[in-house]
């Protein structure tokens, strides 16, 4: 039995080792935090504002007059709200593109800096 657990010990050694080169990590090194990542995704799916949801209403006569008359103001505002909803639109779709371009930046410094790491670790072990 301890030769079988020995032998699934190496096969898990050689897992562990064959991910960590594939993810440019070196052994004992902490695996990078994709939080990040998750959360620019969820930035993305809210970042386009629509300022013209629907209106109803669930009282039935005095609803349809409530609903008839905040169209009215809606479309009276609309010269308003358009132009903020577009800024807003704007600011959202630079900030998503500014996410990305400091998670890509971020990526590639820590490509670098495994680059470094294991070179470094080369030098010492020939040393």
């Amino acid at each position: 039995m301890s030769s079988e657990r020995s032998g699934l010990e190496a096969e898990v050694a050689q897992v562990r080792a064959a991910v960590l080169r594939r993810h440019d990590l070196l052994p004992g090194q902490p695996v990078p935090d994709r939080s990040a990542t998750r959360a620019i995704e969820r930035v993305a799916q809210t970042a386009v504002v629509n300022a013209h949801w629907g209106i109803a209403s669930s009282v039935p006569v005095l609803g349809r007059v409530i609903v008839l008359a905040q169209r009215v103001v809606r479309i009276g505002l609309r010269w308003y709200i358009n132009p903020i909803v577009e800024q807003q639109n704007a600011f959202n779709r630079a900030t998503l593109a500014a996410l990305h371009a400091v998670i890509s930046e971020n990526d590639e410094l820590r490509a670098r800096i495994t680059e470094q790491r294991r070179a470094t670790s080369e030098q010492d072990q020939t040393a």
